[in-house]
Formats: C-alpha cells, sequence, structure tokens
C-alpha cells in the first residue's frame, strides 16, 4: 500500500487520525477564521484558511528540506526528533484535556475584501513559530526513516495535512453563524468535545513512543 511513496497503511491511517483530531480542536487558527466569518461573511472567512494553508505549506516545505537533509547525516538524530514529536503529541493532548476555557472569539470588522483576507491568514501562520515547531515535530513520527525518498514522504503528508485542515476550516466557516452560538450556550458540548481529542491525541503519541523503530 502507498508503495509509491513507501508509506506504511498503519502509519498512514494514524496521521489522518492524529490529523483530523488536531484539525477540529478549537484553537488561535480556528478562532481567527471563525472571528473573520462572522464578523466578514463566509467568503472572507474561507479566503483566511486558504491563506492560512499558505502558510502551513511553507512550514512543510521548510521541514521537508531541512529534516530530510538531517536524515541523511544522522539516523540517531532524526530518530531522537521522531521521539520529541511523540511527547509533543502527548503533551498537546493533556493541554487540551486540561483547557477548561472556552474558545475566545474576537469579532472585528477587519475590512479589506477576500485578497487581503487570504494574505493576512498566510502572513499569520508563516510567521508563527509554533507552526514551524509543530511541522517539525509532528510529520517524523509517520515517515519512514529507512526509505530514500523521504523528501516526498513529507510533502504528501503535508498536503493530505493542509488538504483535511482546509476542510474542516472551510466547513466552520460556512456555518460561522451557528458555531458562534453554540460555543456561547453549549460549552458542556465543547469540553467534551476537546476530552476526546486530548485523549486521543495522548493515545497516539503514546503509540508512536513504544512503537518499535525501523
Amino acid at each position: 500500500m502507498f508503495d509509491f511513496i513507501n508509506l506504511d497503511f498503519t502509519h498512514f491511517t494514524a496521521f489522518l487520525v492524529a490529523t483530523l483530531v488536531i484539525a477540529i480542536v478549537p484553537g488561535p487558527d480556528m478562532a481567527y477564521i471563525v472571528s473573520r466569518s462572522i464578523a466578514e461573511g463566509k467568503k472572507v472567512g474561507i479566503a483566511t484558511s486558504f491563506g492560512m494553508q499558505v502558510g502551513v505549506m511553507f512550514h512543510i516545505l521548510l521541514a521537508a528540506f531541512g529534516l530530510s537533509a538531517l536524515l541523511m547525516t544522522s539516523a540517531l538524530v532524526f530518530q531522537i526528533i521522531k521521539y520529541i514529536g511523540a511527547a509533543y503529541l502527548i503533551y498537546l493532548g493533556i493541554q487540551t484535556i486540561r483547557d477548561k476555557k472556552g474558545i475566545n472569539i474576537n469579532i472585528q470588522d477587519n475590512q479589506g475584501g477576500i485578497r487581503k483576507a487570504f494574505w493576512q491568514g498566510a502572513i499569520i501562520d508563516i510567521f508563527n513559530p509554533k507552526v514551524a515547531l509543530f511541522f517539525l515535530t509532528f510529520l517524523p513520527q509517520f515517515i519512514s526513516p529507512n526509505m530514500r525518498n523521504t523528501f516526498f514522504q513529507f510533502i504528501f503528508l503535508g498536503v493530505v495535512f493542509a488538504l483535511l485542515t482546509l476542510i474542516v476550516d472551510i466547513g466552520y466557516s460556512m456555518i460561522a453563524g451557528s458555531i458562534k452560538n453554540v460555543l456561547t450556550k453549549n460549552n458542556t458540548a465543547m469540553q467534551w468535545q476537546k476530552k476526546i481529542s486530548g485523549f486521543t491525541l495522548v493515545g497516539l503519541g503514546t503509540l508512536l513512543a513504544f512503537e518499535k523503530r525501523g
């Protein structure tokens, strides 16, 4: 399965689960997209979503070039990064479980059009060091370091991550008005969603940490 990029089906399935969980967990990017959608309409929210995925792909390319080069010089360092990444997934899960706050949606009228919203979204993620840290630790968990084409594995997984996240973000943009009511009136449901997502991330991180490394 996935022979053309040498991806293991089990790893790819775990990657899809982790990506979907991360995409639906309320966070700063989602709050920004929802805020723009509520204040300026779904088209602006969708444009912001596309812009943010440009920023995501920027960091994925950096990770692909940097970590692929690193793998050529030190497989041991690459393995260490994978362990750090597993720990980071567990950390994200614990933080998600412990977070008792509702999502903070700061609605502002930032009129400027769809093009401006797109570039604002891109700039926000391009200059966010946390996004770079995330991909430097997240993607290596699902890479097969003993294969020759690690660069293409990075790119493939990165594109899949960006597409799935974009679909979720567009969904949030399309129903932003309804989301606002849910977030303000049904905080209990949001907290349960966070807990389920958090435990899923902890479970995935634990499995990856104890998995036999190839």
